[in-house]
């Protein structure tokens, strides 16, 4: 188990979720836009165009020069989440299909949470400079806490859809 390789396993998994933000917003940029004017973003349309492409020059940097994709990475988090906490602060309840998701869930501390995942695993792509083959330590130490969050989002994000169906179109329960 190395630093360098649980680095580059945390660059993979960051370059992954970005990736797949990327090319979803890249197939529907109508839908992006929609999104992102939903949300509140000015220039939506113009966001849906540069959005992805950012997006996938992190995932070509986090792959090629680990720290410094890493440090791109930490940077669009950091913009994305101080974004999506003033949009909740204001009370904005859109859907917010963020990183590729599909969800129409309105916009909650779940991706607070989930952003701040891929921060910490960002931090943890600052430890190797350049691509290594990771071990399979170094795999199981990046992919077992990843894979137990991803269990835990889901599972949150299905008792919340499970209680918002139950309350019904007031808001109140049945």
């Amino acid at each position: 188990m190395t630093a360098s390789g649980i680095g580059y396993v945390a660059a993979v998994v960051v370059a992954a979720v970005f990736a797949v933000a990327g090319a979803t917003k890249l197939r529907d940029p109508a839908g992006t836009a929609r999104g992102f004017e939903a949300l509140g973003l000015p220039r939506a349309r113009v966001l849906a165009g540069f959005v992805p492409v950012a997006e996938l020059s992190v995932v070509a940097l986090l792959l090629i020069v680990p720290a410094a994709g890493a440090i791109g990475a930490l940077v669009t988090l950091a913009f994305f989440t101080t974004f999506l906490v003033g949009r909740l602060r204001a009370g904005v309840v859109a859907p917010c299909a963020c990183f590729g998701s599909a969800r129409r869930d309105p916009l909650s501390m779940v991706e607070i949470v989930r952003n701040l995942g891929l921060m910490v695993l960002s931090a943890v792509a600052l430890g190797t400079d350049r691509p290594v083959r990771p071990s399979a330590a170094d795999l199981a130490v990046v992919l077992v806490p990843v894979a137990v969050a991803a269990l835990v989002i889901r599972a949150v994000r299905h008792r919340r859809a499970s209680a918002a169906s139950a309350a019904g179109p007031g808001g109140t329960s049945r």
